[in-house]
């Protein structure tokens, strides 16, 4: 969903914030009774109504978009999603706040900032946090080590905030579960990024 925004009105990039959000509602949603995905959940909540309060005093109307979400069944691969959809979530306010400069631009920065100050670093504790009883973990039939998990990660993120070298990509191309791990960050921005790095690879 990510676009170039200069060509928008303030109308339209706030719809694609509220879009953006409102996605978060429903990943977030889908991933029921445990307590960090639970307590995203309920601040997102309130951010959502913050946008749709805002809407009414600026007479935008809102249109909800049709969202895709992924729903995995193992904790580290919900983790995977919600890291992947907060980047891409952040990315977009980095580039909204730019353009946006009334009192719109404090509430997109106050989302941006929970959302790059609160919400990132729990869910990467928690993906770091993860305990097994044995040293691997099984994941859609396929063995994978801790470190493998947090190590493709790792290299997905750099490559999101614009931080890796050649040496970084063709790492997370070669990735042994380079193709497991595209499937689980699909539909986020570390998504359409290995998808590009895929075309450019062939």
């Amino acid at each position: 969903m990510q676009t170039d925004l200069e060509n928008y009105s303030k109308e339209q990039i706030f719809n694609l914030a509220y879009n953006y959000e409102y996605k978060g509602i429903l990943i977030y949603s889908n991933f029921k009774n445990i307590s960090i995905f639970d307590e995203i959940l309920v601040i997102k909540q309130n951010g959502v109504q913050l946008l749709k309060t805002t809407s009414e005093q600026k007479n935008y109307k809102l249109e909800n978009q049709i969202h895709q979400v992924l729903n995995p069944d193992f904790i580290d691969e919900k983790l995977i999603v919600a890291i992947n959809y907060e980047l891409e979530l952040i990315k977009f306010y980095e580039s909204a706040c730019k353009l946006i400069k009334d009192d719109e631009q404090d509430l997109f920065f106050r989302l941006w900032a929970t959302s790059s100050n609160e919400y990132i670093p729990a869910l990467k504790s928690a993906l770091n946090s993860l305990k097994f009883d044995t040293q691997k973990e099984q994941i859609n039939g396929v063995w994978l080590e801790n470190s493998q998990i947090q190590n493709f990660l790792d290299q997905a993120t750099k490559i999101a905030n614009g931080d890796a070298s050649k040496e970084d990509i063709n790492a997370l191309v070669n990735h042994p579960n380079f193709s497991f791990f595209g499937g689980v960050a699909a539909g986020g921005l570390v998504g359409m990024l290995i998808n590009e790095i895929t075309k450019e690879k062939k």
